[in-house]
C-alpha cells in the first residue's frame, strides 16, 4: 500500500497554510476551480467519531474562511463539500470544490464547468500552468492571513 499522501510530504508543493489541527492544501486538478483539500494533521481517523471538539470546531472555522475567501474573489455559484475515505488513505480529509454556473478566467486560463448540475465526482482532469497554481495558493494564503 502506497503511504499516505496528505504524511508523506507528496502535497507539500501545495500547501497553503497549516493550522494547529487543519491543513489547507491547494488540489493540482483545477477543474473546479479553486478546489482545496483541508486534511487533518494527524494520520487517521477513519471516521467523525475520533474527532474531537478542537478539531470539530476549527474544521469549521477553516471551511468557512475558506468559503469567504473564494466567495469573495470568484463570485462561486455554490459549493460542494466531500468528505471521502479511500482505501488507500485512512487520512480523514475535505474537498471543497467551489461550482460556477459560468466561465472563471484567471491567470489568462479559463475555467468552464461542464458538470455544472451533476455531481463533481468522478472529476475530468484538468492540467494548467504551474505559475496559475503558484497565483492561486498565493492569493489565497494572503487572504488567510
Amino acid at each position: 500500500m502506497e503511504q499516505c499522501i496528505f504524511c508523506n510530504g507528496k502535497l507539500e508543493q501545495n500547501k497553503i497554510i497549516k493550522y494547529n489541527y487543519w491543513t489547507i492544501y491547494l488540489n493540482d486538478n483545477q477543474y473546479y476551480f479553486g478546489r482545496i483539500y483541508v486534511a487533518l494533521n494527524r494520520h487517521g481517523p477513519e471516521n467523525t467519531l475520533s474527532l474531537n471538539e478542537d478539531e470539530w470546531h476549527e474544521l469549521k472555522s477553516v471551511l468557512d474562511k475558506i468559503t469567504r475567501i473564494l466567495s469573495r474573489s470568484f463570485e462561486v455559484d455554490l459549493f460542494s463539500y466531500l468528505v471521502l475515505q479511500n482505501k488507500d488513505r485512512n487520512h480523514f480529509h475535505v474537498h471543497l470544490i467551489p461550482r460556477y454556473n459560468r466561465e472563471i478566467r484567471f491567470n489568462d486560463e479559463i475555467f468552464k464547468d461542464e458538470n455544472w448540475g451533476k455531481a463533481p465526482i468522478p472529476t475530468p482532469e484538468k492540467k494548467i500552468k504551474k505559475d496559475t497554481l503558484t497565483k492561486l495558493k498565493k492569493m489565497i494564503f494572503e487572504a488567510l492571513s
